[in-house]
């Protein structure tokens, strides 16, 4: 059975979700998800044609992006074929060095193998040390839902640069 491109698939509660948008067939989706606050991602595979989609749609949707509001996004590379390549970390670099403008909050979702566990360990770390000075931030998770309420606490604390939140997530 092919891997699952719709998001709420892959998770046991409602993630207020747009219809999934297919960028590659079989590959790469996209959906808005909580209520349209964070954009969301799910890859099949790590082809450089998955991830050239990837990044494409990312540019497009945040080369008009309000630079006061924080984008929030959850990128899933967790299926079985997704792999990090010297392409795919030429291009992700590439793609932060064009949207440097932007202050974001994401998450990335890989799948839990004795590879993952360093990248997870030293993503999370160097974020949790720095975040109060990172104009952007990734977490890395190995759950869809530990991505997506980790997005919920971060959208709660405000979606525009110097926002304060008035609830308690």
């Amino acid at each position: 059975m092919p891997y699952s491109l719709d998001l709420q698939d892959h998770v046991a509660f409602d993630i207020q979700a747009t219809p999934v948008e297919i960028l590659v067939p079989e590959a790469l989706s996209f959906q808005w998800i909580l209520n349209g606050k964070a954009l969301a991602f799910v890859a099949a595979n790590a082809t450089r044609q998955v991830v050239d989609a990837w990044v494409a749609k990312q540019l497009e949707l945040l080369k008009t992006w309000d630079p006061n509001r924080i984008a929030f996004a959850l990128n899933s590379f967790a299926a079985p074929d997704c792999v990090v390549t010297p392409y795919a970390r030429q291009r992700l670099n590439d793609l932060v060095r064009q949207t440097a403008r932007i202050t974001s909050r994401s998450c990335t979702i890989i799948m839990r193998s004795a590879l993952g566990m360093p990248v997870v360990l030293m993503s999370n770390a160097i974020n949790s040390a720095a975040r109060r000075y990172m104009k952007s931030q990734n977490v890395v998770f190995y759950r869809h839902e530990d991505g997506i309420r980790w997005l919920q606490r971060r959208i709660a604390e405000g979606e525009y640069i110097n926002q304060t939140s008035t609830e308690n997530p």
